[in-house]
């Protein structure tokens, strides 16, 4: 694997996060799937410095997830009940019909 690589996840993070945020209408979907690609962008880089593949794939989605995670735990705890919300199952569901 090369940088283009991570120029490649870096790029979808981007606009798959604009995609889902906008499809969904909903912004914490959006910034969920750019973390996730964020998260695998890290993972390449850390195989580049020489990191062990599997090792690098949790580290690195730790790294960004988790350090968002905590970051929203301690300084905005008000974002998180929003998050709770907006995942809360409401009932069952029926498809798209």
């Amino acid at each position: 694997m090369d940088w283009t690589t991570i120029l490649a996840f870096t790029g979808l993070s981007i606009f798959s996060g604009l995609i889902a945020g906008l499809g969904t209408m909903s912004i914490i979907r959006g910034l969920f799937i750019s973390l996730m690609f964020l998260g695998f962008a890290m993972t390449i880089l850390l195989v580049e410095l020489g990191l062990d593949e599997i090792l690098s794939f949790f580290l690195g989605q730790l790294i960004v997830v988790g350090f968002t995670y905590l970051y929203l735990r301690i300084m905005r705890p008000g974002i998180l009940a929003k998050v709770k919300k907006e995942y809360i199952y409401d009932g069952p569901s029926h498809g798209c019909c």
